[in-house]
């Protein structure tokens, strides 16, 4: 069951004008412009609570082009991620949620797993991430970028339009009005306890085949990961440093988990360029993994 909190009844009022504008928009980038156009007419602080179910609420504030779009206008929000949280739910106590931004997935876990690891990189974002998460007792937060090891420094560029295209610095040169933060990194192995087969899901924007080499151990002794392979990346970037290890199994993770063997596979997946598209992982022996796959 799904609800809908409101910050003020003018705030109601907002959102119902901006679900309005949406459906007069006809290109993405027009999502975004509507709600941030919108907001100068309103308070700084509107903002929608998004209550499902046993999680605790989500904040969104009415500013926002990717959370009021994704999880208000085109709700559900990855509903093929809900279902492995909801599968993976009494067969690992820990779930990671690493490039966290504002805590959606943070939230949507605290009532499944005994703990919940939430990692953002952003100051702005993860003051967010604070916001929605930091009073729940089984929830540790950590401002660090996951990286192949422990104890560097990053250099992140949070682009000044969208908090979801935030970057490293690497991924290529900052535009104007862009903010350059520098962060320390954080890798997979050290957050996850010796032994534990946790679920992890990995959404680091331009980190991750350095976030999975820094995931060697956990991976090894079972970890599951949830990872993106967008559908700009022709290469199927990500996904083609998994599948050099000829123990690791992917998957597709709509109606169920379905084998994919090979890129030609995930590429035929990823039919919108505009899109990330999410894909499990796991070594062929990981008991989460096989758990999941019965369950689902």
């Amino acid at each position: 069951m799904t609800r809908l909190s409101f910050s003020s009844p003018v705030a109601r009022l907002h959102y119902h004008l901006l679900m309005a504008l949406f459906r007069l928009s006809v290109t993405r980038g027009l999502y975004g412009r509507f709600a941030r156009g919108l907001a100068r007419l309103f308070p700084a602080d509107d903002a929608v609570w998004l209550h499902e179910g046993a999680a605790p609420p989500f904040r969104i504030a009415l500013d926002d082009g990717y959370w009021t779009r994704f999880a208000l206008y085109r709700g559900p929000y990855e509903p093929e991620v809900a279902t492995v949280l909801r599968a993976a739910a009494g067969a690992t106590p820990l779930f990671c949620d690493l490039g966290a931004n504002k805590g959606y997935w943070t939230t949507r876990a605290v009532p499944l797993f005994d703990r919940v690891i939430a990692v953002e990189a952003s100051a702005q974002t993860f003051a967010a991430l604070r916001e929605n998460a930091a009073h729940l007792p089984n929830v540790a937060l950590h401002r660090a970028a996951i990286h192949a090891r422990s104890g560097g420094v990053l250099r992140f560029v949070n682009t000044h339009l969208s908090h979801a295209s935030a970057r490293l610095m690497d991924g290529g040169p900052a535009r104007p009005g862009d903010r350059i933060e520098t962060v320390p990194t954080l890798s997979v192995d050290d957050l996850v306890p010796e032994g534990v087969a946790a679920l992890i899901k990995l959404d680091v924007e331009g980190a991750e085949i350095a976030a999975i080499d820094g995931a060697a151990r956990a991976i090894a002794q079972g970890a599951v990961l949830i990872y993106e392979d967008h559908g700009m990346d022709a290469a199927c970037t990500v996904s083609a440093h998994l599948v050099r290890d000829p123990d690791m199994r992917l998957f597709a993770m709509e109606g169920g988990l379905v084998p994919v063997a090979g890129l030609t596979a995930i590429a035929a997946r990823k039919t919108d360029p505009f899109r990330g598209y999410n894909f499990l992982a796991a070594r062929a022996e990981s008991p989460l993994l096989a758990t999941l796959r019965a369950r689902m």
